[in-house]
């Protein structure tokens, strides 16, 4: 039986109605070195829908994501033991069509950072180097697409917990357009900016994916073919907020591919001047956030089938920092005045972004996904020394780095892709993110798909 799997391109072949694969998943997830999952299916699962178009693929999901048969956790002990009310709407369009899922990943607690620390359960290993971070907050979903034991795994994404962990663990990433796919069935940090998305082996998952999760949109204008035979790429100027706060290992990565996309003759780089978006993100961006977290929260924590007070919650989590960041919220809930202030200066934001990207014609804009590669993982004394003094940061530390970039895109709800630099060394995979207007979803992939190919077609004239 032929299955979307089978049409080649960098997906991954299926058997189908025999179940190869996802026994050959769910070994490999009980076995997991890396502490990818929190929870596996106890048996082999079968398709509900042998003839449909994904069956015998299996995928796993963001331990915040509801799915029928699994627990939701969030990674945090107030939440052992508890599942969701409703099944997640993108978990259930991946079912009916014969996806099937094997296990929830591991995740920051309750999505709060981006190093997918140790919490209900132990910090999630990065599958390229065993000392490092798989990123946050959807750790567990790049770490089992890094050590190859599912294809795609679903993630959430805030402020960069899908990207992170894409460009970290040396895979390809998707945030889609704020509100393009349904995040309903989640554990909710801020309904203005939350956003279900996918990490993948390929361009080509992330693609397959986001027509069965969003198949509405495909008569949308985003899906129309170019009117041009070259690419035009944004990139931004060096001394861009985009560019100033990379490592030097970040930085020389990047300059290697703008040298193999210069080369490129399907592919217009635009040089960009940044309008202020950085600023304007910082305007607004925190405020939001801080203010729908003890709201979203509480209106979830009231819907369990065992409901639990907000307080709880705060007294229960594991990690210092998220327990800070709850407290901060509390601090923001009855800030009314602030909150409408701050969105209609996201509203701004939005408007600068869409002048922005008409403004130089624009099918993408590139930039370095992190400005860090990966953080060393904590460890029980206070300085985790790595190679040459190298330290662990602290949580806090990294989260500032580790978002930067990808800051102004996700406050203004715009859908990115991020793919891996064509060469790094050491276990430390650099991301690159492609941008898009908002809701040009289609089209960014489309560009990141072939984008991708060139990158690594003219990998060789660096040597």
């Amino acid at each position: 039986m032929s299955t979307i799997a089978d049409s080649g391109d960098g997906l991954t072949r299926s058997t189908g109605e025999d179940g190869v694969l996802v026994l050959h998943a769910l070994e490999r997830a009980r076995h997991d070195p890396f502490r990818s999952f929190i929870a596996v299916a106890e048996s082999a699962p079968r398709s509900s829908h042998p003839r449909a178009a994904f069956a015998g693929v299996p995928f796993a999901a963001k331990d915040n994501l509801e799915a029928r048969g699994f627990p939701t956790t969030a990674n945090t002990p107030a939440l052992l033991g508890t599942s969701g009310t409703a099944e997640s709407p993108v978990v259930a369009a991946l079912r009916a069509v014969g996806a099937v899922l094997i296990g929830k990943t591991g995740m920051h607690e309750l999505a709060l950072g981006v190093t997918s620390s140790a919490a209900a359960f132990p910090a999630t290993v990065n599958p390229r180097d065993s000392r490092r971070s798989a990123g946050g907050s959807s750790g567990g979903s790049g770490a089992a697409v890094a050590a190859g034991i599912v294809p795609f795994a679903l993630g959430t994404d805030t402020g960069g917990s899908i990207t992170i962990p894409a460009a970290w663990c040396g895979v390809y990433g998707f945030r889609p357009s704020t509100g393009r796919w349904s995040a309903q069935g989640t554990v909710p940090l801020s309904s203005t900016r939350d956003t279900v998305g996918v990490i993948a082996e390929s361009v080509q998952w992330i693609a397959e994916v986001d027509r069965v999760v969003a198949p509405r949109y495909q008569g949308h204008r985003s899906g129309r073919p170019p009117k041009r035979s070259r690419m035009r790429i944004g990139i931004p100027d060096e001394d861009s907020e985009w560019v100033t706060h990379c490592d030097a290992e970040v930085a020389r990565a990047w300059m290697e591919a703008l040298l193999i996309l210069a080369q490129v003759p399907d592919i217009e780089l635009v040089p960009v001047v940044d309008p202020g978006l950085h600023r304007a993100e910082r305007s607004c961006g925190t405020t939001i956030e801080l203010y729908e977290i003890s709201h979203e929260l509480t209106r979830y924590l009231g819907r369990l089938p065992e409901p639990i007070p907000f307080g709880e919650l705060r007294d229960r989590v594991a990690r210092a920092e998220v327990r800070d960041l709850l407290d901060e919220s509390l601090g923001h809930r009855n800030d009314r005045h602030g909150y409408a202030a701050a969105l209609r200066l996201r509203s701004a934001l939005q408007r600068m972004h869409a002048k922005f990207h008409t403004a130089y014609a624009l099918d993408a804009l590139l930039y370095p996904s992190v400005p860090m590669v990966a953080s060393l993982l904590e460890a029980p004394r206070p300085r985790a020394e790595g190679a040459m003094g190298e330290r662990a940061p602290s949580d806090a530390e990294v989260f500032v780095r580790a978002t930067w970039n990808v800051n102004p895109g996700s406050v203004a709800g715009a859908p990115a892709l991020t793919l891996p630099a064509p060469r790094y060394s050491e276990g430390r995979p650099v991301g690159l993110t492609l941008e898009g207007a908002r809701f040009a979803d289609r089209r960014l992939i489309e560009v990141a798909g072939r984008v991708a190919r060139r990158l690594h077609e003219h990998a060789d004239q660096l040597k």
